[in-house]
């Protein structure tokens, strides 16, 4: 019920004007009579759906370099049982909950990579609100650069203190009109979720990775990970994705060296089209780590998503597969460039991108991404200790 109505709210702008005017007074008002804590940090990533992402880098950073004891952390999550593994229950509050919002009116500190707000505006003065991009700038459009009727409600009408983002010149551009921020709260120094990624690849981490994901050993990995169409809802007004491939064909063509691993974006609600039982094709839509699906890798598959950006990091081929390229155009946009980040340009058939994969000369590639890597990333090394130093100590 609360997914529907969450869902119900996002897709009419009606309602969601009510519920953001209410709600946003009500909370005002018991804004008057909370104290803010200054050393209180409140974490939600995705809207509470996982503990990943930056803000789950940037938590485990202060948490083990003995310079925070004097900080008090809350994560908000969707589901607590679920994350009890990886955050102390002492630490973890549900999210949308009366709990929740009177932290998230202490606290000293929201740091997301989302929002804390809920679609609503009642952050104290004295909270400062940290953003971490989820995505790199400049392949999907987004925030005010979509047309009225896709954009987000609420989205970049809240104020940020610090955005802290992996990109270049064009990015900065970019997030500067569709977010509309001024240039002085956009820190372009990377983004500690990758740090992890530039790592040298640790052959012991990816068996364990590849055997925890029960993905056989001795095969080359494809990771099929497409963004989301919000344009595509359910009756429940969720997002779907049925994944436009002919598995048969994939596994007769390529099982032989390869395996198929698939997840999403996020947003996508359900998973459509993928075989139950396969030895060739592996669901891991569900997975909460993106960056263990990266690192057991050799190949992506995307579309317009910014995994491709954050991919450009391992050196490894990848590839668009823009089966839909007129109707995402259409229907949410594109910003200028984006044939050129691909060494072969986006793939509208699937056999070609098949005989592609199949018959491919990975150095080419491989050169190619180091190209494109100077191109779109800010950093080629750990942040995570800089970016926490900007935070905390560079008021």
């Amino acid at each position: 019920m609360k997914n529907l109505i969450k869902n119900f709210l996002k897709s009419n702008k009606t309602f969601y004007k009510c519920y953001h005017v209410v709600f946003s007074l009500i909370l005002k008002i018991f804004g008057l009579f909370i104290k803010v804590r200054p050393k209180q940090i409140l974490f939600v990533v995705y809207g509470g759906k996982r503990y990943d992402d930056s803000p789950r880098f940037v938590y485990e950073y202060m948490k083990k370099s003995g310079n925070y004891d004097d900080y008090k952390y809350v994560w908000a999550f969707d589901n607590v049982e679920e994350n009890l593994e990886n955050v102390s229950e002492d630490e973890i509050v549900k999210i949308d909950t009366i709990s929740y919002f009177i932290k998230a009116l202490q606290s000293g500190y929201w740091i997301t990579n989302s929002s804390c707000a809920r679609g609503l505006k009642f952050k104290q003065k004295k909270t400062k609100n940290i953003f971490f991009s989820h995505g790199t700038a400049g392949i999907k459009k987004i925030g005010f650069d979509l047309s009225p009727e896709n954009t987000s409600f609420g989205g970049f009408d809240e104020k940020f203190e610090k955005i802290f983002i992996q990109g270049t010149d064009k990015e900065i551009s970019i997030l500067k009109h569709a977010w509309n921020v001024d240039e002085s709260v956009l820190h372009n120094l990377g983004l500690p979720r990758n740090d992890e990624l530039f790592e040298d690849r640790d052959s012991e981490k990816i068996e364990r990775l590849k055997m925890k994901l029960n993905v056989p050993l001795d095969k080359k990995v494809i990771l099929y990970a497409p963004t989301f169409r919000e344009y595509k809802k359910d009756s429940k007004y969720a997002n779907y994705l049925s994944i436009p491939f002919d598995f048969a064909l994939w596994e007769k063509e390529l099982s032989e060296d390869y395996v198929l691993l698939v997840t999403a974006h996020y947003e996508v609600s359900e998973l459509l089209n993928i075989p139950k039982e396969s030895n060739f094709v592996f669901n891991a839509f569900k997975y909460p780590y993106i960056n263990d699906l990266i690192l057991i890798s050799d190949i992506l598959v995307s579309d317009y998503s910014s995994i491709i950006l954050d991919y450009l990091i391992t050196g490894n081929p990848y590839f668009s597969y823009a089966y839909d390229f007129k109707e995402y155009s259409e229907n949410r946009g594109l910003y200028d460039g984006y044939e050129e980040i691909f060494l072969d340009g986006p793939f509208f058939e699937e056999k070609e991108l098949i005989n592609i994969i199949k018959n491919m000369d990975e150095k080419k590639y491989n050169v190619y991404a180091k190209k494109q890597k100077k191109i779109f990333l800010a950093s080629d090394s750990s942040v995570v200790a800089s970016v926490v130093k900007n935070i905390f100590e560079e008021e």
